[in-house]
């Protein structure tokens, strides 16, 4: 026998049941086995074999040689050293508190480097076979010989992370090692020095002392830090950071905004960062930003600059004279309503700060669309004026969001080991999550496919005051495809393979996506171990379920985040990489209920949804990315018409009107769909760019009764082919005129 028999204790939690908040944990009732030890005779008063090796801490060493570490990894390593202290440690921080830190960093514009510096004690590998250590009634006990030879060999933790990420400030970064988050033994070194890999190599630092640094170029970094002892000893730790930009520009103004609407008694605030466009000394023409499902509420400026300036489309939109103005909430993951009256008092505070009261652009991104959607419908049945013309959805779970339920479960399995984990479902766990989540875990596992009543009791609410603001035109982007174009798996396919076969244990851990109709499992643990250790298992089955995680809609990586998760014994393998997040179906508001439809099929797409115009690709992206594709479909909508071309306008049926252009966008050409309830005796179709400029003429005379389609191939008067780019129809007859937004991909 081995120390694997040893091991085989802290290995439980991989396939057992899920425990409720009273009972112990699947790892802690194995651990328990541990207790019949001596604790007074365990060195350092630390048994790693209590905790779930997931962190890789043997290698952080003290030697500089493992990998290098992020904030994650180092937080595991913490939550893995705490649960092997006999004692928790005095004056040592929490994973929860090392979170706390990073949000009030990023606040502040530092880097907090967090530290852990401790010896521990483990069980010797031969402790077993050499008669150190043996089974009394289930419980591990220090024989004899244990009081002439050790069971236990003793090894040293060092390891350091940068916990917040990334700059956007290289050119004049500020680090600092608090000493809250230094967690170490007794003796602190007499020396510490610090390599920021900036070609500057080693300085001298101290706790709780800034450091500045400048970089002179972006890119990945491996930082260092070396800690030297009285006794001559010196420790060395590798970790990583990202230098994104050197000088990211800071906003014209940041506005504190607390709604002045409680919901439930409760009032919510947030930050709104303004950015004005080039000459403008006050808010003129705001495109209001709200930002989406942020999951640790860490998302300021720099990061919300990063995300909206793909493809250059926030400095674009300033260039043509649009002030941004973005809302970053406290706490995004707060519920729907009480965010959406934080976005009420902005608009009502760009109202004011406005010189002439021009109308607005709102645009919510992910989840900030739920909150916009709320806010104005809410402005509406309150007779309160929002001032907005357009409202765009991007990528917003309008019909509910899909996190696979298996991963969920996944999550739940290893919540007290994992402190990843565990945070993780915490924030599944949120008002906003079940709000939006299609699909949500239940503590006890099971027979499952439903969300949670939170969900219901927002979309009552919702109903109550109108459901969908009518007094504006409504937009909306998806970054699914709409071809019908899945994530690359069919309902049902395993998407996490975890199998871990020896002597001693088998283990089992596989996840499938959700079935399409009928009965699936979705989650599968089994662990077979050696006496004195029952075995255990967990299936979870679904009935009834809609194809979400494998179907066409924005993705998100969660699969292939697995996998690049370390497991302690055997490999965890993500099949497939991705898993949709917002259906295509449910970003546009679609009245299908195959998340599947091939949106080909449906004619004029637009006529099937909540919104006057959508947007889609034909191939899936990455959740609320922006692409050269959909950034010229933003900066269409955003644009105003010009010099004679009106802005969309919904005519009364009894009068000619242009209903649309199908495909849109297009390439090479699209057909513009008109409705004549008469025979008109000169009707003139027109196409214009952005400035007004007049591009073609597409017909001009009589039209007969009907529903008439009219091509156009992209091209001037003169025959020349167009540049991508958005641009206006519109149709004039019979004394009525209408527009439509045509966007041309080339």
């Amino acid at each position: 026998m081995t120390r694997r028999i040893v091991s085989a204790l802290v290995l439980l939690v991989l396939a057992l049941p899920a425990w409720s908040a009273v009972d112990p944990s699947p790892f802690q009732q194995a651990a328990a086995a541990l207790d019949g030890l001596d604790p007074a005779r365990i060195p350092t008063g630390r048994l790693y074999d209590r905790a779930l090796p997931m962190s890789g801490l043997a290698l952080q060493d003290g030697a500089g040689n493992g990998p290098a570490v992020d904030a994650a990894a180092w937080r595991q390593m913490l939550h893995e050293m705490r649960l092997s202290s006999l004692a928790l440690p005095t004056g040592w921080p929490t994973p929860d508190l090392a979170r706390d830190e990073e949000r009030r960093a990023r606040e502040a514009g530092i880097i907090p480097i967090a530290v852990l510096d401790a010896a521990y004690a483990r069980l010797r590998d031969d402790a077993l076979t050499a008669g150190l250590v043996a089974y009394d009634g289930g419980r591990l006990v220090e024989t004899p010989a244990a009081a002439t030879t050790s069971p236990y060999v003793v090894r040293q933790a060092f390891a350091a992370a940068a916990l917040v990420p990334r700059t956007y400030h290289g050119a004049n970064a500020t680090f600092t090692i608090p000493s809250q988050l230094f967690a170490g033994d007794a003796e602190r070194p007499a020396r510490l020095q610090f390599d920021a890999d900036d070609d500057r190599g080693w300085r001298d630092v101290a706790l709780d002392a800034p450091v500045t640094v400048n970089y002179a170029a972006t890119g990945a970094r491996t930082l260092r830090l070396r800690a030297e002892y009285a006794s001559t000893e010196v420790r060395e730790a590798a970790f990583s950071f990202d230098v994104a930009a050197l000088a990211a520009p800071a906003p014209t103004e940041t506005w504190p905004i607390t709604a002045t609407v409680p919901y439930q008694g409760v009032y919510g605030y947030g930050t709104a960062y303004v950015y004005l466009a080039p000459g403008h000394a006050v808010v003129t023409d705001p495109v209001v930003v709200v930002e989406g499902f942020d999951l640790d509420n860490i998302m300021n400026w720099d990061e919300l600059y990063a995300l909206l300036n793909r493809e250059n489309m926030l400095e674009d939109l300033r260039a043509s004279g649009f002030d941004a103005v973005v809302l970053n909430f406290h706490e995004s993951t707060d519920d729907i309503r009480r965010n959406a009256m934080i976005l009420v008092e902005l608009l009502r505070q760009v109202g004011v700060a406005q010189p002439d009261q021009r109308d607005r652009i709102v645009i919510g991104a992910s989840m900030g669309g739920l909150v916009a959607r709320y806010a104005l419908t809410y402005m509406e049945q309150q007779g309160l004026d929002a001032n907005v013309r357009t409202f765009i959805s991007f990528d917003s779970p309008q019909l509910g969001a899909n996190i696979p339920l298996g991963v969920q479960y996944w999550l739940q399995l290893f919540q007290v080991e994992s402190t990843e984990a565990a945070h993780l479902l915490s924030r599944l766990d949120t008002p906003a999550a079940r709000e939006m989540l299609l699909y949500h875990h239940t503590s006890s596992g099971g027979g499952t496919g439903q969300a949670d009543p939170l969900r219901a009791a927002y979309l009552a609410d919702l109903a109550a005051i109108g459901s969908w603001p009518t007094s504006l035109r409504k937009v909306a982007v998806a970054n699914g495809s709409g071809a019908s174009a899945g994530q690359g798996y069919a309902p049902g396919t395993q998407v996490i393979a975890y199998e871990y076969y020896s002597f001693l244990v088998d283990l089992i851990g596989n996840v499938w996506a959700v079935p399409d109709g009928g009965s699936k499992q979705i989650l599968r643990g089994l662990i077979d171990r050696i006496w004195p250790l029952s075995d255990d298992q967990l299936n979870v089955t679904v009935t009834g379920t809609r194809p979400l995680d494998s179907a066409p809609g924005g993705w998100r990586s969660s699969l292939a985040d697995m996998d690049a998760t370390p497991a302690p014994y055997g490999d965890i393998v993500a099949l497939y990489p991705n898993h949709c997040f917002i259906p295509t179906i449910s970003a546009l508001a679609l009245d299908v209920t195959n998340p599947y439809t091939n949106l080909a099929t449906l004619g004029d797409v637009a006529a099937h949804s909540q919104f006057d115009a959508v947007y889609y690709p034909a191939a899936n992206q990455e959740h609320v990315l922006v692409t050269p594709e959909n950034k010229v479909w933003f900066s269409g909508e955003i644009a105003r018409a010009n010099s004679g071309v009106d802005d969309p306008a919904v005519l009364p049926a009894a009068r000619p009107r242009l209903v649309g252009a199908q495909p849109n966008p297009f390439n090479p050409s699209t057909r513009l769909v008109l409705e004549l309830p008469a025979n008109v005796a000169r009707a003139r179709l027109e196409i214009f760019d952005l400035q007004g400029r007049h591009v073609r003429t597409l017909l001009d005379g009589p039209l007969a009764a009907g529903r008439p389609q009219v091509a156009w191939d992209g091209r001037d008067d003169s025959g020349r082919a167009l540049a991508s780019g958005a641009f206006v129809a519109r149709l004039e007859a019979d004394g009525s005129v209408g527009t439509t937004r045509l966007v041309l991909l080339r």
